[in-house]
């Protein structure tokens, strides 16, 4: 702005003139910071007319859009929490999830099997629990004595944050998931359920339920793994035991035909018999030869010592005869014992598989009872006593940080892409 001295006719005393100009902003940071002022200088506007106020202009796009995109938001988040966020009361319980663990103590030393021990840390099992508390299965049973639809639409509750009311399961286990939540701990293993709800009843209500559904699936969880375990062990018991019956017929059914218990001991009976039948007719022969020397061949004592001989002769025949197969076939001994010996070895094996069969199914009733998991609670769920939920002031502050921070970033981008166009 300057003064030029000037006369002309008519008019007395100096004339102010202004000269209004401006350099065109190039700088990115300058462009933005100039845009949000209410006025703008038009580049290279020189008036040479007498002073007069300046003209107003309307506001610039990126003031419109601060005040859209910033300002109008933030005040009303601002306006939600403060005035219209329902309070949220949370409810949180505790629990370890353990597995049974034992040790068979083998026969040798202590002449039984038994099972000693405790209880470990089962953290898959712990994961499998906290995947339930957030799934349908967990919200169906929880159904069953609660109505999840009327706690999460109480009177209390803002339009916001309520459950609409024809929400579809899908969006009931949406909701579910943002107001229960199941924690675990890597290191230790520890779910942690939080609950949150309108009430203070509704929320304390909640975890309650939450964990005796937790405890149901964990006992099911077990039943079904002892089931599995001992299902085959049983199976194989009894393929075994249907083996052992089976042998036992077949060598009954061999004695009912034989006539006799064991064949075996029959012919180790009649040896020893046909043994002593020999004898004797070694000693009668003896005798027949040295008294034929001293009497005549019809001498009444050499008759009777033959005629014992003759009867010697026929019991000796009779009785090889039950032992070989020359005379009676099939049912001799010789021929009874190779099929009694087969199914004895038979009925052995059959025997000693179903020991072990049996020895397996008292394993497979330890690993079984392993296989139990428990639901240690030692938190508790308690009534609140204090809404923690909405974290009004903390919500309105990071909501209008979030909006400058994504304002900022629109602007100097147009910033950016209007400079490259000059």
């Amino acid at each position: 702005m300057g003064e030029v001295e000037t006369r002309e006719a008519g008019v007395e005393g100096p004339t102010q003139y202004t000269f209004v100009g401006a350099l065109h902003p190039r700088g990115l940071l300058a462009r933005v910071g100039k845009a949000l002022l209410p006025t703008k200088t038009d580049p290279q506007d020189i008036s040479l007319s007498p002073a007069e106020p300046a003209t107003r202009r309307r506001p610039s796009a990126y003031l419109l859009s601060f005040l859209l995109v910033v300002v109008l938001p933030a005040i009303a988040v601002t306006a939600y929490f403060g005035l219209l966020a329902s309070d949220q009361y949370v409810a949180e319980t505790r629990f370890a999830v353990k597995s049974a663990v034992g040790d068979t103590i083998s026969a040798e030393k202590s002449k039984s099997t038994s099972l000693t021990g405790g209880f470990s840390a089962a953290s898959d099992d712990a994961y499998l629990i906290a995947a339930y508390v957030r799934s349908r299965a967990c919200i169906d049973e929880i159904s069953k004595t609660l109505n999840l639809r009327e706690i999460f639409r109480r009177p209390e509750a803002d339009f916001w944050a309520r459950l609409g009311s024809d929400a579809s399961p899908e969006e009931l286990l949406k909701y579910w998931r943002n107001m229960v939540d199941a924690y675990v701990d890597p290191p230790s293993g520890i779910v942690t359920v939080t609950v949150s709800a309108f009430r203070r009843d509704d929320a304390l209500a909640l975890a309650e339920a939450v964990l005796k559904a937790s405890e149901k699936v964990a006992n099911e969880v077990s039943s079904r793994a002892r089931e599995d375990i001992m299902k085959l062990a049983q199976d194989e018991v009894a393929r075994s035991e249907d083996r052992v019956v089976a042998s036992l017929a077949d060598l009954r059914t061999l004695r009912e035909q034989a006539g006799f218990i064991d064949p075996k001991m029959q012919a180790e009976s009649a040896g020893r018999l046909l043994e002593g039948l020999l004898a004797q007719r070694i000693r009668l022969q003896t005798e027949y030869t040295v008294s034929s020397r001293a009497m005549s061949p019809e001498a009444p004592t050499l008759q009777a010592i033959k005629s014992r001989l003759d009867e010697l002769d026929l019991q000796i025949a009779q009785e090889k005869a039950k032992l070989t197969s020359h005379l009676q076939g099939s049912g001799a001994l010789a021929d009874m014992l190779p099929k009694y010996e087969e199914l004895m070895v038979r009925n052995q094996f059959a025997e000693k598989v179903y020991d072990l069969a049996a020895e397996a199914l008292e394993r497979a009733r330890l690993r079984a009872i392993a296989q139990t998991i428990y639901i240690n609670v030692f938190v508790p769920p308690a009534p609140p006593q204090e809404a923690l939920y909405p974290e009004r002031f903390a919500s309105s502050t990071v909501i209008s940080f979030v909006l400058v921070i994504l304002w900022g970033i629109c602007a100097l981008t147009a910033a950016l892409v209007q400079d490259h166009k000059l």
